[in-house]
């Protein structure tokens, strides 16, 4: 088999996981920080903030120092069973038991999510353990050095990103929050300096991921978007109501843009009928309207309206679509697509989908919504193992 490379991730998944293989320093440091402006708001507001994955982890070095007190601390007597001392170690090693229980609980899709995360952080820690012996010294001091590399935000900086986030603030004066937005600039700062000293490392490494992900058996309808040839099938699960799926859409269509030939977009139906009224009949009509070779446009209108739908809408729509609207209104009257779309939700289901949007990469889960980023990272995975066989 071919030496699998780390695929590219998304910004927010580089930094959770560059964070967990990076020294404790690093981590306690950058923990409670954001990668984007949208965010910052969270630190600004005095939140420990985190993207999915990490967790915070308390002052520089609290994370190594914990670690080293329960190793002194091992031979401690923690609970007199029955007459006989139960040190901690012997405590610990029945929690590692029970987490591992609870951890195999999981499903496929989540376990495989889980080890795959784990053997990742496994490579970076290789990396960084690797680059710190080239230099003599350890992991922590290793971060250490690259972190004072990199230049401290200027007043300038400060009061240049006040006045771009200044909504995000809810008018926040400048001096009630400067010192906090200068952690944020130079925690940024510190991000992309050790990110540029592990990126080539991690790039230049060859190394294979054997874990097989779980794969859903899908079968592809005849509404598809891009290269019907392509080696990559996005399945969409998405309901014209849900307001993510309609954010969604622009995240989907950015997907197929970088991937033109190798990426074809397969669109599901899943309505949810308890909480969006209109989702299902907007879901027969775009079907109706695929009888006249304008199932796309129709798609496209529908989300346009965001969410705003009613028994009217669909015949507005094929007014400025300039459909045959009369068959159209029979179509849709006849419920000749209800089987397809209640076909589409069934199929969903036993997929495991539970809400919307939920996404197949090959038949690979990733549920909710993702940005492109994200898609990608799947993406270019899947790539690697079809090229890879």
């Amino acid at each position: 088999m071919t030496a699998i490379r780390n695929p590219t991730t998304s910004s927010s998944a580089t930094f959770c996981s560059k964070l967990l293989g990076a020294p404790a320093t690093l981590r306690a440091a950058l923990t409670p920080r954001v990668l984007a402006p949208a965010l910052a708001w969270m630190l600004l507001a005095g939140f420990s903030f985190c993207l999915s994955g990490c967790s915070a982890l308390g002052e520089p070095g609290s994370e190594a120092n914990a670690s080293t007190d329960a190793r002194e601390g091992d031979d401690t007597i923690v609970l007199v069973l029955d007459g006989r001392n139960v040190t901690q170690a012997e405590l610990h090693a029945h929690m590692q038991e029970q987490f591992l229980d609870e951890l195999l609980r999981q499903s496929e899709s989540e376990l495989f999510t889980i080890r795959e995360q784990a053997a990742r952080d496994l490579v970076r820690r290789y990396v960084i353990d690797a680059a710190a012996t080239e230099r003599g010294t350890t992991a922590e001091a290793l971060f250490d050095e690259i972190a004072a590399s990199a230049a401290p935000a200027t007043l300038e900086d400060v009061t240049s990103w006040y006045a771009e986030n200044q909504a995000r603030l809810r008018g926040a004066p400048l001096q009630d929050v400067a010192e906090r937005i200068k952690e944020l600039l130079d925690n940024e700062a510190r991000y992309t300096a050790w990110g540029d000293f592990v990126g080539p490392r991690l790039e230049a490494l060859e190394w294979e991921l054997l874990i097989d992900p779980p794969r859903a058996e899908l079968t592809a309808t005849s509404l598809i978007r891009g290269n019907p040839e392509a080696p990559i099938t996005l399945m969409s699960f998405s309901d014209y109501q849900c307001p993510y799926c309609i954010r969604s859409e622009l995240v989907l269509n950015e997907v197929l843009a970088r991937y033109p030939d190798r990426v074809r977009l397969i669109h599901r139906h899943f309505p949810l009928d308890n909480i969006h009224p209109f989702a299902r009949p907007a879901s027969e009509a775009a079907m109706c309207a695929e009888e006249q070779g304008r199932f796309w446009d129709f798609h496209d209108a529908i989300f346009a309206r965001e969410g705003r739908l009613s028994s009217a809408s669909f015949g507005e729509i094929a007014a400025e679509l300039d459909l045959d609207a009369t068959a159209l209104a029979e179509c849709i009257d006849e419920g000749r697509y209800r089987q397809a779309v209640q076909a589409d939700l069934v199929d969903g289901q036993e997929a495991g989908v539970t809400g919307t949007p939920a996404y197949f990469v090959n038949g690979i889960a990733l549920k909710g919504a993702q940005d492109a980023d994200e898609i990608s990272r799947l993406i270019d995975a899947e790539l690697l193992r079809l090229k890879a066989d």
